[in-house]
């Protein structure tokens, strides 16, 4: 299946530190097994196959600001979101930001910077 991304994201991609994808799924059409024609400049003249990877899995997640902070619920596991590192599950997020390709946290919730609900789609045996 086809799969685009914006430009920031393409070598990340290319050079394989970018290991999954958060997007909505709201058909449930993402399964493990799937064929990921992951791609830039989807349906347009500059078309290109960046990467063939098959999905190795999917995981739910939820991102929900709330008076200011973050939680982050994956699966059944819950995340709070803090800079303040004497938080265990501070490195986790982080991984999760890195992992979808981006510099930061502060990044990562720049891009998901209000209630957000969908799947974190893998191709690589990583999964939290």
């Amino acid at each position: 299946m086809l799969i685009g991304y914006k430009q920031q994201f393409h070598a990340k991609i290319l050079d394989g530190t970018k290991k999954h994808t958060i997007r909505t799924d709201a058909h449930n059409r993402w399964r493990a097994g799937m064929v990921m024609h992951q791609s830039a400049g989807v349906r347009t003249k500059l078309y290109k196959l960046l990467r063939l990877d098959t999905c190795t899995g999917t995981q739910k997640i939820e991102i929900i600001h709330r008076s200011g902070e973050v939680f982050i619920k994956i699966d059944d596991k819950h995340y709070y979101n803090s800079l303040d590192t004497h938080y265990n599950n501070v490195m986790r997020i982080v991984d999760l930001a890195q992992n979808d390709g981006f510099d930061s946290v502060e990044a990562f919730f720049n891009w998901f910077n209000e209630n957000y609900t969908g799947k974190i789609i893998h191709w690589t045996d990583l999964h939290y």
